[in-house]
């Protein structure tokens, strides 16, 4: 009797477990990127589908600092190196390359960060929001401000995402941190001290914009926020957590969290930090979740809501974040250590020849990876085609843009080792080869047979310039 008593308790309690664990919620997942630098590494592309795959109710955002030159010889290296190179006077315009791959990616709201005004004019980032906004992706920063008093870009976005219980609605309120560059000057004494300055202060804005402090900002915007009624608030800031003894200025995530009623949770940036999740308690008594994703795309962060209906209202039942981290592969491993085996051939080169040719080099000897064959693309070969030769399709590749640009890929038992595309002014060599070696659009290079170039070094931008022996 007591047997059957206890089997029918456990019985109840497993059933009352179940329906817990089973409870008919609606999961909303944020992923959020940070100082993304240029770098759109396969891996966090790949991450992202899938993510999105498994969940359509999955919004995208991104903290900000994604421009800056990215990975060597990337179309982002070759923006940025117009961008800083050309006479500003003489300027042309340029697409930036990154709002297209980030639109591919599925990016839904970015933040601006202050790398996107740092060594800018200020039609430059009138033209980078452009391109972003071209792209369908929105660009937030509540606390940045024109001369005349009105918001530079929205402050706040409210997204809609459709559930089988109903409509979910998303605000995500967007702030950039108010000090927007910190360097060390000498003084006049001789000592050197951190400067801070704000973006009313750059030579290249001219006074044109101006920053607040973005927690007075969020003070004002997430009641405004409210009249839209969102279900969720999540604030993406483009700076980091205050720590003791934090040298740099400005970082007041753990204000935000403490000081804002009304925020569930925060993405951070601007310090390079990941971390998965830190709570905090604001004013009211309510929990705060913050999450950080480190830099360059090596991580990504997933806050996941879990809401259930109450009163014909939607309730967060439940919230948590976690940081995801991307292992570098073989093939971009390779790249790291090639571009570091390039500048230190350069300086030693540099050494020795003082500026000579060097002749016969053999390019097994400039590669620290293994490799037993190199296939040297036209510029007009199509990924098509160069998926056929390779045998597979390995990652997405484009087509190369003109004559300035490299497409050579290592191969080693039939894998890639190791893929070269990109600018050559910006990509650390500067291979050439005469356009009577190639075999329908293909030249195919054996180590200690064909592999033999004459190189001279650039010692002051730490790259060679390699010509081919035929």
């Amino acid at each position: 009797m007591k047997l059957k008593l206890i089997i029918g308790i456990l019985g109840v309690f497993i059933l009352f477990m179940l329906g817990r664990s089973f409870k008919d919620y609606s999961e909303i997942n944020i992923l959020a990127t940070s100082d993304l630098h240029g770098f759109m590494p396969y891996q966090l592309t790949s991450h992202i589908k899938d993510e999105k795959s498994k969940n359509k109710n999955t919004i995208l955002v991104d903290a900000g600092d994604f421009l800056d030159f990215g990975k060597p010889g990337s179309d982002m290296s070759r923006y940025c190196f117009d961008k800083f190179s050309i006479n500003q006077a003489n300027r042309k315009y340029t697409e930036l390359p990154i709002a297209k791959e980030m639109k591919d990616a599925g990016y839904d709201t970015v933040v601006l960060g202050n790398q996107e005004f740092l060594y800018s004019t200020k039609d430059q980032v009138d033209d980078l929001v452009s391109d972003l906004s071209k792209q369908g992706i929105d660009v937030l920063s509540a606390n940045t401000y024109k001369k005349n008093g009105d918001n530079y870009v929205k402050p706040y976005e409210i997204k809609t995402v459709t559930t089988s219980k109903g409509t979910v609605k998303i605000g995500i309120l967007g702030l950039t941190i108010k000090a927007i560059d910190q360097r060390y000057e000498k003084l006049a004494n001789g000592k050197e001290k951190i400067m801070t300055y704000e973006l009313k202060d750059l030579k290249g804005i001219n006074g044109s914009l101006y920053m607040n402090d973005l927690v007075k900002e969020a003070k004002i915007w997430v009641p405004v926020m409210k009249k839209d009624k969102p279900d969720i608030i999540i604030a993406v800031v483009h700076c980091g957590e205050k720590e003791k003894n934090e040298k740099v200025q400005g970082n007041r995530i753990q204000d935000l969290a403490q000081e804002v009623n009304g925020i569930d949770a925060i993405v951070a940036g601007h310090s390079y930090k990941h971390f998965d999740q830190h709570d905090y308690t604001n004013k009211a008594g309510e929990n705060v979740i913050v999450t950080q994703p480190g830099q360059n795309g090596e991580a990504i962060s997933k806050i996941n809501f879990k809401l259930e209906k109450k009163d014909n209202k939607w309730v967060i039942a439940d919230k948590s974040s976690k940081v995801t981290k991307f292992e570098k592969d073989d093939e971009d491993k390779n790249f790291d250590m090639l571009n570091r085996k390039v500048t230190d051939t350069s300086v030693e080169l540099s050494k020795k020849y003082n500026g000579r040719e060097c002749k016969n080099f053999s390019l097994k000897d400039l590669t620290p990876f293994d490799w037993d064959k190199l296939y040297v693309f036209d510029t007009n070969t199509s990924p098509e085609k160069i998926y056929k030769n390779i045998g597979y399709k390995w990652r997405d590749i484009k087509k190369s843009q003109d004559d300035d640009t490299i497409q050579m890929i290592f191969m080693n038992k039939g894998k890639v080792a190791c893929y070269l595309y990109g600018y050559k002014k910006t990509l650390f060599t500067d291979f050439r080869f005469d356009k009577s070696e190639f075999k329908d659009g293909i030249l195919t290079i054996y180590p200690n047979d064909n592999d033999k170039f004459n190189i001279t070094s650039n010692q002051l931008r730490f790259t060679l310039k390699l010509n081919h022996v035929k």
